[in-house]
């Protein structure tokens, strides 16, 4: 899959069907949405292509905000490329994009950046300078400048829609079962293993850490977690996503995970952690010891919990 950062004019010569979005989480409703964007791709040679913008809109107009993520842009390429999307295109959200008229968003970003042919979005759709253009400005736009505006159909999972919005809530109250549910898919958080401060070891649980990109994660507090790419199978382990408050201030988000009973050497190692259960929310503890406790309880209670369960990651994709 080609990844596209900063689309020039006329880069591509070959139509695209594409929708846009932020599309985190690639949930049940995405997956959808990509398969008739390549179904449609493949009828017309075009080629399937995402759009997503960087920063988020909403990180750039305030400093303030935090979008709690449900995944990394790493993890949505790739179930983006299961579903058989061919090419994503990041546009960097600044001062220029935010200034386009809704007119100037389509023929510099649609028509003469992305050569784009067929075009999906909700009907909640907005875009141009202070969200000017709607789903149905859009529609004529692309009447008259010949791509073909297509609306998304709302994906439901038990009576509930599936959205990012929904997902965010089940995993913010640790229901990972529900956030998976609608994801259609593991949670399942990948990278590189960096070097951390190795407290861990001195305290006898010495963690690999997964530093996750963002400013906020959906998803914090101590995990029942599947390890796959250390061994030929997955390696059960805890692991706690958070900011670490009883040893460190800081807004860096980690996935700092622990294996119990194996030894190795996983630095630089691209690893992906599928999560099971949430089993308590991140907390401060007065002292080390006390923390040290609590961490023999959280490993066996989430030992139990993989013991009486498979992992899932094999099932991921479209």
């Amino acid at each position: 899959m080609k990844i596209i950062r900063r689309p020039r004019p006329h880069t591509f010569t070959q139509g695209t069907a594409l929708t846009i979005g932020n599309f985190d989480g690639v949930h049940s409703g995405h997956a959808e949405l990509f398969r008739r964007v390549v179904a449609v791709a493949r009828e017309q040679g075009l080629v399937p292509t995402v759009v997503t913008f960087h920063p988020h809109p909403k990180e750039f107009f305030s400093s303030s905000f935090k979008l709690n993520r449900i995944s990394t842009l790493r993890d949505r390429m790739i179930e983006m490329k299961r579903c058989g999307i061919e090419q994503v295109c990041i546009l960097p959200f600044d001062k220029a994009m935010a200034a386009l008229s809704p007119q100037e968003f389509v023929q510099e970003i649609l028509l003469n950046r992305l050569n784009a042919k067929q075009v999906w979005v909700g009907d909640d759709f907005r875009f141009g300078a202070k969200r000017a253009g709607d789903f149905a400005l859009l529609k004529q736009l692309g009447d008259a400048q010949g791509f073909v505006v297509n609306d998304l159909a709302e994906v439901q999972s038990n009576g509930t829609r599936v959205s990012s919005s929904n997902i965010r809530e089940a995993l913010k109250a640790g229901n990972v079962p529900q956030a998976v549910q609608m994801l259609g898919h593991p949670l399942v958080y990948s990278g590189h293993i960096i070097h951390g401060k190795k407290l861990g070891r001195t305290l006898g649980f010495p963690t690999m850490n997964l530093k996750i990109t963002g400013r906020a994660s959906a998803l914090t507090g101590i995990l029942a977690v599947w390890v796959h790419g250390l061994e030929d199978k997955p390696l059960p382990a805890v692991a706690s996503m958070g900011v670490r408050p009883t040893v460190e201030e800081s807004d860096q988000i980690l996935l700092e995970t622990f294996i119990p009973d194996w030894q190795g050497n996983a630095y630089g190692k691209l690893l992906r952690i599928e999560v099971l259960a949430h089993i308590r929310p991140e907390q401060h503890f007065d002292s080390l010891d006390t923390m040290v406790t609590q961490m023999h309880q959280d490993t066996a209670k989430a030992m139990a919990l993989l013991a009486a369960n498979q992992p899932q990651i094999s099932n991921t994709g479209c």
